[in-house]
């Protein structure tokens, strides 16, 4: 919070316009003879639609623009709100029509706002021995905070005179870092799981904790009734503090025991009752500001005190912090943005401020070298790059909603001019706008090396090392079919197998994200806040544990997360199969089954990322497509025995799926058929003056493929179907027609086929297949097998080897 000369706390935000200014303008915009003071009903109306209208069609444009420069959505809303606010009539329209409306959503989406950023905060860390993301903020905090109170006196941003609470207040907002802010940059930048990304997460929250307490702090003996005496003011101050100490303990008494009543009255899976609902918003109204308004006291920081004493377990908080970040994102934050670009009028801007540009300019330089150094001294003592220093910096020199709020709030209280606040509403853009050049500078020059890598395939593995498996889980219809792919996966109980289940969950604007630095290098150090993914992941994590007390044994199990938005999740799951080397990484299609046994419509989102996935895996990838599978309960009794085929026409993907499925077929409870598809003899003379128009790499090439496959088979063979515990089919055919056919006589025979995704070299057995393919990533065969005219009970496991040739030239984010 700002505080004027003479050290008084700062009013509500002011509305667009003065009650003399709202007169005039009314004035200027009615016909002579009318005495209009206020706007009709149909005025109102048809002004807030066009209002929204515009503001849609801005946003959506601005918004393709600066994607493309990797820019948050907070970037795009604060631009348009600045434009929108220095358009003249849409200046005339928020004076007219809405004047004080604007302004109070404003203060009320920053008490909500506080509120969430308190929820989302542990105030016990600052208790425990300061870990490294400790040692960064408070280095950070203090080096910052000496320089800007030292040099912000001399290019005198006061309206008045520069007095020591000013430069004190201002010294906290500019020390501060926005950490909602910088967690979705790092987010979405994908480098949240690197070691630098989660030390600047980390560092994030510890700063903007410790710069939270002290303005709710310094606020104490500055109430919002400020008296001229200081005696007066003195004894404003300990009234505060009694009411502030009765909030204490009633949060940490008697606020936990009816939270839990409420949790106990409302079970998760079930609807939350009205009466519960509005006792319990009640009960936080009036603690966010019934009591601090009485003595005087800030209730947008009373709200963030109290977010930060608030229960945090239970599902209270839970729905709390998801339904009011569903409020901030779709209307609180749109109207603040207006009206923070509403009172950044550039018309309004003194004569004498020619010099604010230079002024902006240095005062980033000032803010972000005290973080530099902070981060140099905290690399010092931690023993880190110095390369790595910077780039923390400038992630720590983030600012958000709240210092853009602390501004308006200064011009309200006219502490600074309107060019000073135009100035510190850009700089929070710029600290915002600059990161991904960070990042690409900083962070991918610093590490283009990539490490030796070995070959993370079925086919190379050592059938004595662990086989590693990465399973991919959209939601909890995908349980059943993944416990049983994990199960048939571990073939006899001698063989050892490490499996990785991930829930692969979207961010959007309707869920909330806090990352915890955990004291290990665990790769789960992710938390949602939202209720709806978090009892999602209770009820994975229940449905593992009970398959794994049940007939798990020898099975080695850990839950990942993956979490970005669909245009980024493929990073993540290539870089968590990558980190925990992983040799088959398995996905479900991007369809379900109905329960007429059709297939329900695409999504989207998960085709995408499939599909990315098959592009860029740094190992084998399965696409699981689920048609009864998991209703297989018996999963490791011999009597539940699942009929399994695998499809054998050549190439580098078959083979990778004959490896599978010699695994799974040591498995007591798997029969398995290998069928092979051969070329009709018959055709060879045909197929011989086919091959002499081909040129002779291509030749060489094929018969190299066929060498390949002959010497795949004939292992295979040895080692499974001469014990007698493999059954096998061949079958001759001519074409491709004839393989369609041939497949679609083992309708009803079979439970899982497995098959390659393709890799075929010119096979006349697949020509022509791919030309009228609509799911890519099953590929020809892949994608017959799923079709529901074939089947309705048989899934399908396609499988692609990964291949280091052609591999883009990836880089790992820098280690500290």
């Amino acid at each position: 919070m700002m505080r004027n000369y003479n050290g008084s706390v700062v009013p509500p935000p002011p509305p667009l316009l003065n009650q003399r200014e709202t007169r005039e303008a009314m004035k200027n915009s009615t016909m002579p003879g009318q005495d209009c003071r206020y706007a009709t009903g149909s005025t109102f109306a048809a002004a807030t639609f066009f209002l929204c209208f515009f503001l849609f069609l801005t946003t959506k444009f601005f918004n393709m623009i600066l994607v493309r420069f990797q820019q948050p959505r907070l970037i795009t809303e604060l631009t348009v709100g600045l434009i929108v606010g220095n358009l003249s009539f849409m200046r005339q329209l928020l004076e007219i029509v809405i004047p004080q409306l604007v302004s109070s959503f404003a203060e009320m989406g920053m008490n909500c706002y506080l509120l969430v950023l308190g929820l989302e905060m542990d105030l016990a860390v600052l208790a425990k021995r300061p870990n490294r993301e400790a040692i960064v903020a408070y280095t950070g905090i203090i080096s910052t905070f000496i320089i800007t109170s030292a040099v912000t006196p001399l290019i005198k941003l006061g309206k008045d005179a520069n007095t020591i609470g000013f430069i004190f207040s201002l010294s906290i907002t500019l020390t501060g870092t926005s950490s909602p802010v910088l967690t979705r940059l790092i987010t979405d930048l994908r480098i949240s799981r690197s070691d630098i990304g989660r030390l600047v997460i980390g560092a994030g929250l510890h700063t903007d904790m410790v710069t939270m307490l002290l303005v709710s702090i310094s606020l104490v003996f500055h109430p919002y009734k400020s008296k001229q005496n200081d005696q007066m003011k003195l004894k404003e101050g300990l009234h505060v503090v009694v009411v502030l100490a009765v909030i204490i303990v009633f949060l940490s008494t008697v606020l936990p025991i009816f939270v839990n009543w409420l949790n106990e009255r409302n079970p998760v899976g079930k609807p939350m009752k009205g009466s519960d609902l509005v006792l319990f918003v009640a009960t936080m109204m009036m603690l966010c500001n019934a009591g601090p308004t009485m003595v005087g006291y800030s209730p947008t920081m009373a709200s963030f005190l109290i977010g930060l004493a608030f229960p945090r377990k239970g599902r209270l908080s839970k729905m709390m912090v998801s339904k009011i970040n569903q409020i901030m994102n779709y209307i609180m934050f749109p109207l603040f943005f207006i009206w923070v670009g509403a009172l950044a009028n550039f018309r309004d801007m003194e004569p004498g401020e020619n010099f604010i540009w230079v002024k902006l300019i240095f005062l980033y330089a000032i803010v972000t070298v005290g973080k530099v150094l902070g981060a140099l001294l905290a690399a010092m003592l931690l023993g880190f790059p110095w390369h790595v220093a910077v780039a923390i910096g400038f992630f720590l020199n983030v600012k958000g909603h709240f210092h853009i709020y602390v501004a308006a709030y200064a011009l309200g209280e006219n502490l600074v001019t309107t060019g000073t606040y135009i100035m510190l509403v850009l700089l929070a853009m710029f600290t915002i706008a600059l990161i991904p050049l960070v990042v690409k500078v900083m962070v991918e020059g610093a590490s283009r090396k990539r490490s030796p890598y070995r070959r993370m395939t079925l086919q190379h593995i050592d059938p004595s090392t662990e086989l590693r498996i990465l399973l991919g889980i959209h939601g909890p219809q995908n349980i059943p079919s993944m416990i049983n792919i994990m199960e048939v996966s571990r073939g006899n109980k001698a063989t050892r197998i490490g499996v990785y289940v991930t829930d692969m969950i979207e961010i959007n604007d309707c869920n909330s994200t806090i990352f915890v630095p955990e004291a290990d290098s665990s790769l789960e150090n992710t938390t949602m806040a939202d209720e709806s993914v978090v009892n999602m992941r209770e009820q994975i994590t229940n449905a593992i544990l009970s398959y794994i007390e049940e007939s798990g044994k020898g099975i080695n199990v850990q839950r990942l997360l993956a979490i970005s938005t669909f245009a980024n999740m493929h990073q993540d799951l290539c870089n968590l199969a990558e980190a925990v080397q992983a040799s088959l990484l398995i996905l479900p299609f991007h369809r379900n089954q109905r329960p007429d046994g059709k297939m329900d419509g695409v999504h989207h989102g998960f085709r995408y990322v499939n599909r990315k996935v098959l592009r860029q895996a740094p190992c084998s990838v399965g696409v699981l497509v689920d048609r009864g599978l998991g209703r297989i309960h018996k999963r490791s009794a011999p009597s539940a025995c699942i009929e399994v085929a695998v499809v054998f026409i050549g190439g580098k993907d078959d083979r990778e799926a004959l490896y599978y499925a010699s695994r799974i077929a040591q498995h007591p409870g798997i029969n398995l058929t290998a069928v092979r598809f051969l070329e009709e003899t018959n055709t060879e003379k045909s197929s011989t003056k086919k091959h002499k128009r081909k040129l002779r790499s291509v030749i060489k090439m094929e018969e190299e493929e066929r060498k390949l496959d002959d010497e795949c088979f004939t292992e295979f063979y040895e080692k499974s179907m001469s014990h007698g515990k493999i059954g096998y089919l061949e079958k001759h055919v001519i074409d491709a027609k004839g393989t369609v056919s041939t497949l679609k006589s083992f309708e009803g025979h079979y439970a899982l086929f497995i098959v390659g995704r393709g890799g075929r070299v010119n096979s006349i057995l697949t020509a022509g297949m791919s030309n009228w393919e609509e799911c890519p990533d099953l590929g020809p065969i892949g994608e017959i097998l799923a079709d529901s005219d074939f089947s309705l009970t048989a899934s399908v496991l396609v499988i692609q080897q990964h291949c280091l040739d052609g591999l883009e030239n990836e880089f790992t984010v820098m280690s500290i």
